[in-house]
């Protein structure tokens, strides 16, 4: 489908403004043999009349268009037609040039968009045969692919500001103008200044196209550490560089949650806002007392394996751009989150191709990642054996979950702190004297559970394990063994030479940074919960059109009884055609009066409340207990012939109990396959005044918004706001 959509945009609609033009192409050589036909017939008239003229005088009089005139009169309109026509001629060039440009420029933009959906295929099937290809392709496409796309849309921009133009220059004739022409000039003028303020508002959007394939930094929750605040740890880790022969990180970040990996990518560190450019190696401090040495070595082995040998390069030029493009993408997805339609509309085909980009390379990306994975566990297990890298595979598996379930238990006490919940101010060695008190398990199905990461995709746990050449039993075994806390906290503080201050820091940043996110969340949701206090009345409100139609139908019904009585009445008269005439007379009797019901349902539920909405529930007339905002998944709003608003609900959700009610009062169906509510009306009105679909759809929305906020905000704070 997204393909369908890119090749819509970007070669169907060029397609259609180039045929467009063609015919725009026609049209004025139409106009200019027109033009030419009528130069000619003038030519050959004037020496005429004017011959006329000098023999008879003003009395002459001429036969001009069906029209008798004198010959002054006639010389004077000849003369006035030839002046119109130099002004239609030169114009006729300029539209005529102007249906050339959108042919041209139609078809540049169709070229475009093939050449580029194309070049991207081809580019994703080669990437597959080679890191060496990937790489290349990638690189090349990603500088290209931006230039071709904004070639591609001044193009569509141009050529949609000449069929404008071209459009209003027609509007221009010979003869005098009328007042609704000059309107419609008028009009055609409005609409290519609104098109020239598109291409404008295109120029300004140019830049954030240009530059969207241009990596971004990656934000981390961390702290970089010198050698001097780990001489023990930076000698490690150059020491199992040196032993893989791979390139030694230029930073080593500590963090909380995140697991180990290395990155070439530019990092911006939370809360310091420090750029980090260069080789990366991110530590989680914690995992230094979980895992044996044997195991730390094993993974951080693994890890310094991507900067050793063929994989350097694909790691240090190819991984940085791919992410940094991968965080691009989101950024302009946030920034037509926030623009308007116009903006929204132009960023789209940019965006749309960005992922198509993206989608092209997935597929290779992964290959290449699976096999450089189990490459690096390889290397790993060379430094530190392979039951070490199985085992540590198996243990951060296990203990993953409970650790940032304890560290989740630490940031709920910091956001909502309370005298009987007291904030540790160590959460490294406080969670590890949690997981000591843990029994680590690892069901058999986790070993097919794919390890986060987060620059690549990595191969399952169970075939990592099985590469190494160790039984899951043994890896389990090792794993999942139980954790001292002492001596988990001693080998923690090992790496460091004022380890407490620095588990201090970094405990102060995480929960810090938690605690401000954790408000700025608290105070959209208290916006939120703040846009609908009120209760709302929303009801058909169809009763003009309902007396209308009960009018309307009403003089076809007695034209039915007419029909009816008539035949009854004369049968003389109709003979043999009697039975078809009762049958008409009957059949539009039936038909209006059951037309006519449906009317008087539209007279008498005018004013009927047919959806209530108050802060916490939606009320319909006919369900037995109103349905919790909270409850509800999603909605939809369909306008055609009536508006119908679907409401679906929450899987858990209990489904609605109808009670009886009227058939003249407005009401819902419970769709219980869909688990959906849905109400149908001929229009929707607030407090008299007719709702459109939109403003139906962001009436229903904010009370969903405020509804689930105040719920949110209640199971936060137990019941206050």
């Amino acid at each position: 489908m997204k393909t369908l959509k890119l090749i819509a945009v970007l070669i169907l609609l060029p397609v259609a403004l180039g045929l467009f033009g063609t015919w725009e192409l026609q049209r004025s050589a139409d106009r200019a043999a027109e033009l030419a036909e009528t130069q000619s017939a003038l030519q050959e008239i004037r020496p005429q009349l004017e011959a006329l003229a000098a023999k008879r005088g003003a009395v002459a009089v001429v036969d001009l268009d069906g029209e008798s005139v004198g010959v002054m009169v006639a010389l004077s309109r000849v003369a006035q037609a030839e002046g119109d026509l130099r002004t239609l001629g030169p114009l006729s060039e300029v539209m005529r040039g102007l249906a050339k440009g959108v042919i041209v420029l139609g078809a540049l933009a169709t070229l475009v968009g093939v050449l580029g959906l194309l070049g991207l295929g081809i580019a994703g099937s080669r990437a597959r045969q080679s890191r060496d290809q990937l790489l290349r392709t990638f690189t090349r496409v990603s500088r290209v692919l931006p230039y071709v796309l904004v070639g591609h849309i001044i193009a569509m921009g141009a050529a949609v500001a000449a069929i404008l133009a071209y459009e209003a220059l027609g509007i221009w004739h010979a003869g005098r103008i009328s007042a609704g022409e000059i309107k419609l000039m008028l009009a055609a003028l409005v609409v290519v200044l609104v098109c020239l303020y598109s291409i404008w508002e295109m120029g300004k959007q140019l830049r954030v196209m240009l530059r969207m394939f241009e990596p971004t930094a990656m934000d981390v929750l961390g702290r970089a550490i010198t050698v001097e605040q780990a001489p023990v740890l930076w000698a490690y880790v150059d020491d199992l560089a040196k032993q893989l022969g791979a390139l030694a990180p230029e930073h080593i970040v500590l963090g909380m949650t995140e697991g180990f990996y290395v990155t070439s990518s530019d990092l911006q560190l939370i809360p310091s806002n420090t750029v980090l450019k260069g080789r990366t190696l991110h530590i989680p401090l914690m995992y230094l007392g979980v895992l044996d040495s044997a195991e730390t070595s094993a993974v951080i082995g693994h890890e310094l394996a991507h900067f050793a040998g063929a994989d350097t390069e694909y790691s240090l030029r190819f991984l940085p751009i791919y992410d940094g493009i991968g965080r691009s993408l989101g950024v302009i997805a946030e920034t037509m989150n926030a623009s308007d339609l116009l903006q929204r509309t132009i960023l789209r085909p940019a965006f749309m191709l960005g992922i198509y980009f993206m989608e092209s390379f997935h597929h290779a990306v992964n290959h290449w990642s699976r096999s450089r994975e189990l490459a690096a566990d390889a290397a790993g297990a060379r430094l530190a054996g392979n039951a070490a890298a199985a085992s540590a595979l198996v243990r951060i598996s296990a203990v993953d979950p409970l650790l940032h379930e304890r560290i989740g238990e630490h940031l709920g006490r910091a956001t909502r702190p309370t005298a009987d919940r007291l904030v540790p101010h160590d959460l490294a060695t406080s969670v590890l004297h949690e997981l000591a008190a843990q029994t680590f398990s690892l069901p058999a199905e986790e070993l097919a559970a794919q390890l986060p990461h987060p620059s690549d995709t990595h191969p399952s746990n169970g075939e990592r394990v099985a590469a190494l050449q160790i039984s899951a039993d043994e890896a389990v075994r090792r794993g999942t063994r139980a954790m001292d806390a002492l001596h988990a906290c001693a080998a923690m503080d090992y790496y460091f030479s004022d380890p407490q201050a620095l588990r201090l820091g970094l405990t102060q940043d995480f929960l810090e940074h938690y605690v401000a996110r954790d408000a700025e969340v608290v105070d959209e949701l208290r916006t939120y919960a703040s846009t609908a206090v009120d209760d709302v009345k929303l009801h058909e409100g169809a009763r003009t059109r309902g007396i209308f139609s009960m009018v309307f139908l009403s003089v076809f019904l007695l034209l039915g009884i007419g029909l009816l009585a008539f035949t009854v009445a004369r049968p003389d008269l109709v003979q043999d055609k009697k039975p078809l005439l009762m049958l008409c007379g009957l059949g539009l009797i039936g038909l209006m009066s059951i037309l006519m019901v449906i009317s008087l349902r539209m007279i008498k539920r005018a004013d009927m409340p047919a959806l209530l909405l108050t802060p916490e529930h939606l009320v319909f007339n006919n369900f037995k207990a109103p349905i919790a905002i909270r409850h509800i998944a999603d909605f939809g709003i369909t306008d055609g012939q009536g508006v119908v608003l679907t409401l679906y609900l929450e899987g858990d959700a209990p489904l609605p109990e109808r009670v009886s009610s009227s058939y003249f009062a407005p009401n819902a169906k419970l769709l219980k396959r869909k688990r959906a509510v849905q109400l149908q009306l001929m229009q929707v009105r607030r407090d008299g005044k007719k709702l459109k679909a939109q403003a139906l759809a962001e009436l229903i929305g904010t009370y969903l918004n405020a509804g689930n906020a105040r719920h949110l905000l209640q199971q936060r704070f137990e019941g206050g706001v």
